[in-house]
């Protein structure tokens, strides 16, 4: 198994301080059974935090390529500490989910329960293989081009707009639903405190539902997929207009052959 520094292979974790949920998301196996191949692929929370001493490990993983799925008014207020790496291109590729600004305010002004904000996380993800699909189409073109690799995809908690992201990278990869379930979950052990963004005065519950990787969630974006393209590789071709050429370019570049 090819291991990356500061890699810890078993919970895929890079330590940092001033990320939490930083992740390598190599190693999982595509249906035909090859693995894809470590020190590739890295998902992340935000990076407005890094230290100078995380800036030394990106650099040290030899990060090509950022796709940063912050929306423009996130990247202001808050601007990504990793361009400082070289080499690295970021690609600013953000948006807000839907009706992502009409549930921050809700929770602001203490007018929703947590079986809402609920209810709207799963409607996010539900319209995310839809409203959101040029984004997706984006990553994994840029993942067949040239000297991208290795990349990172993240947003800010680096669980919603990143975990779609994730799960789209490894549907195209030929990984089964239940192994993306078990990646997407993870980030249950490393939640990003959003109290910066919706109020220190947050009821806990509301809290603990918006930073929750949640399986309906994910479960509701192939719901989706399942409606209106039948598959998982579908979505791929027809969805996103990533051809059967690029996933065999894709998937020669990022799974290790047997």
């Amino acid at each position: 198994m090819e291991t990356v520094q500061a890699i810890d292979p078993v919970n895929r974790l890079v330590a940092l301080n001033g990320a939490v949920n930083f992740r390598d998301f190599g190693g999982y196996r595509s249906a035909d059974g090859r693995a894809i191949r470590w020190g590739r692929l890295y998902r992340a929370d935000s990076l407005a935090e890094l230290t100078a001493a995380d800036v030394e490990i990106l650099a040290a993983l030899g990060l090509r390529t950022i796709c940063d799925l912050r929306h423009e008014d996130e990247r202001r207020h808050k601007p990504d500490h990793a361009d400082v790496v070289a080499g690295v291109k970021l690609h600013g590729l953000g948006f807000l989910p839907n009706g992502a600004q009409e549930m921050f305010d809700g929770i602001r002004a203490g007018r929703l329960a947590a079986s809402e904000v609920e209810a709207h996380l799963n409607l996010a993800y539900a319209r995310f293989p839809i409203d959101q699909a040029q984004v997706y189409a984006r990553i994994l073109q840029l993942l067949i081009e040239g000297d991208a690799l290795p990349l990172l995809v993240h947003c800010t908690s680096g669980k919603d707009r990143t975990g779609f992201a994730v799960a789209t990278i490894l549907m195209a990869l030929g990984v089964p639903r239940a192994t993306i379930l078990e990646d997407y979950l993870l980030t249950n052990q490393y939640r990003r405190n959003l109290s910066f963004m919706l109020g220190e005065r947050t009821d806990a519950a509301v809290m603990e539902v918006i930073t929750r990787a949640h399986s309906s969630y994910l479960e509701a974006s192939w719901q989706t997929i399942d409606q209106h393209w039948g598959s998982d590789q579908a979505f791929v071709r027809d969805g996103l207009g990533f051809d059967d050429a690029s996933v065999r370019v894709l998937r020669e570049r990022l799974l290790q052959a047997d």
